[in-house]
């Protein structure tokens, strides 16, 4: 067999490539090892029936502006994908029974500050308008591949726009870790807290160099973009990209194992699977796979060669555990209006949040982990029978290997520690509990190889791997030291997260 482009993995960038690819007109094939599509974002019923849980990726704000829905959206909803916006992103609870939230109303989230953290009006207000003015240039470099043209041109204009005072200082917010900005900015724990939260997200305790620029866009970004999640589920996501490939001519064909990247003259010409059978690949082999994997993909000829072999080196982030409970009713926050929104953090503070990172990264089990309560069925009730919610629970940061036992002996133990501790925020949550589903690190290496050892950011965003540095030195462009083999996926520019640009940026590099 024969076809123009084979994309291995049927994650979101992998279909997000192979659907634009397809529309071009050009034969993909996807080949997925696992018996269904959606690598870390799939839905299920795990804990009852009628509970539909995103299993790993649930907020799909990047996806629902990036360039794939632009350019494909109509062909998406064709195929039965919908959003359902936030008007209520996200929240801080703190131990005095307060909370700190973000709405999709700007005047809405500044009247939040207001009432609790009067003193950082002022620097909100200043942090929201500086966003609006750099926003043009922070898009632009984040939908540009590196190193490249349009990025040049991006940093060009930015300086046209902002001078070369501006660029540095965008460059500086790009370095600072989120203690330092939120620091230099706030003068309330809580606002701190609050912005600091989403470091944590991808990896950031808040001391690391290169925190702040995430926190900074997802914390005053949230009540300009908002939040969006799938309709019934972030997997209808998933089914409408196969859908768009199926119906351009594409196959997405599942239990389907690549063993390896066949390489002739230096150059990608196809694959074998694990059943034996060999597909040749005219144009392009695109890996949606973790960079630290692909070199055992390739034959042992090219796995020696030393810019092949760096990729080895690749790092994971800290681990992750997802924790799916069915609920009678929403947990009873003592901060009340914690219940209308979509996320629901739990650090309390800068402290505890720098505690828990330093804590897992010595292999210990961290006293109080950085928790995400998802609430979907505030906006979504569709996802749980009438008049019972879901809850979507992911414990940041954690061990990758824990010195205390395997994840598989102490997981549904440090789960009862998690839950007593969401307790504190709202008490009787137990009580509401119809059943529960934990996956630990261990569990997310297993549903997904790409999330090694429980990373579920395929690979740290710490600065000595981002930018064009992602994932290593001579991999960028989205393509790999082989000829003709083209690398997407969170562990590529521009990183984690549900938005597909990855692999449009590869579609486009492969033509």
């Amino acid at each position: 067999m024969t076809t123009d482009v084979i994309v291995i993995g049927a994650g979101v960038n992998g279909l997000s490539a192979a659907a634009l690819l397809a529309v071009k007109g050009r034969r993909v094939l996807v080949l997925e090892a696992n018996d269904e599509p959606g690598g870390a974002v799939r839905t299920a019923e795990v804990t009852a029936p009628g509970f539909r849980h995103d299993l790993f990726a649930m907020n799909l704000g990047l996806f629902a502006g990036g360039p794939i829905n632009t350019a494909l959206g109509e062909r998406l909803a064709a195929h039965g994908f919908s959003l359902v916006p936030s008007a209520k992103p996200f929240c801080s609870v703190f131990p005095d029974g307060t909370m700190l939230g973000v709405e999709a109303d700007p005047e809405r989230t500044i009247a939040n500050v207001a009432d609790v953290a009067p003193e950082d009006v002022d620097a909100w207000r200043r942090l929201t308008d500086y966003l609006g003015a750099t926003a043009p240039t922070i898009i632009g470099l984040l939908g540009s591949d590196l190193p490249s043209r349009q990025a040049a041109r991006a940093l060009w204009r930015a300086r046209r726009q902002l001078g070369t005072d501006g660029v540095l200082e965008l460059a500086r917010l790009a370095l600072s870790s989120t203690r330092a900005f939120t620091e230099e900015n706030f003068r309330s724990p809580k606002t701190r807290a609050l912005m600091a939260s989403w470091g944590m997200h991808l990896d950031f305790a808040p001391d690391i160099a290169g925190g702040a620029l995430f926190a900074f866009l997802e914390t005053i970004g949230g009540q300009l973009f908002g939040m969006v999640i799938g309709q019934g589920g972030a997997d209808t996501m998933i089914t409408a990209l196969v859908g768009v490939i199926e119906e351009a001519g594409g196959e997405v064909r599942c239990g389907a194992r690549v063993d390896e990247v066949l390489v002739e003259s230096g150059r990608a010409v196809g694959v074998r699977l694990a059943s034996g059978e060999r597909i040749a690949a005219s144009r392009a082999v695109l890996a949606n796979v973790n960079p630290r994997l692909i070199p055992d993909l390739l034959p042992a000829s090219e796995q020696q060669r030393p810019a092949v072999a760096r990729a080895r080196s690749f790092r994971p982030g800290l681990g992750t555990m997802m924790i799916h409970l069915a609920l009678e009713d929403l947990p009873e926050w003592r901060a009340a209006q914690a219940r209308e929104f979509n996320y629901v953090h739990i650090g309390p503070y800068l402290d505890d949040m720098a505690m828990a990172y330093t804590q897992a990264a010595a292999g210990d089990l961290p006293d109080t982990p950085t928790l995400v309560v998802g609430q979907p069925t505030v906006t979504d009730p569709s996802r749980a029978p009438e008049g019972r919610h879901v809850l979507w629970v992911q414990v940041r940061v954690l061990p990758l290997k824990p010195r205390a036992g395997s994840w598989d002996e102490i997981g549904e133990a440090y789960a009862d520690r998690v839950i007593a501790r969401i307790e504190e925020y709202a008490p009787g949550l137990s009580s509401r509990i119809i059943a529960r589903h934990v996956m630990t690190p261990a569990d997310l290496q297993r549903s997904n190889a790409n999330l090694v050892l429980g990373d579920s950011l395929g690979g740290s965003h710490h600065p000595a791997q981002y930018f064009f540095l992602r994932p290593v030195p001579g991999w960028w462009r989205h393509r790999s030291p082989v000829d003709r083999l083209y690398v997407c996926g969170a562990g590529t520019w521009p990183g984690g997260g549900v938005g597909g640009g990855s692999g449009a940026m590869a579609a486009d590099a492969i033509g």
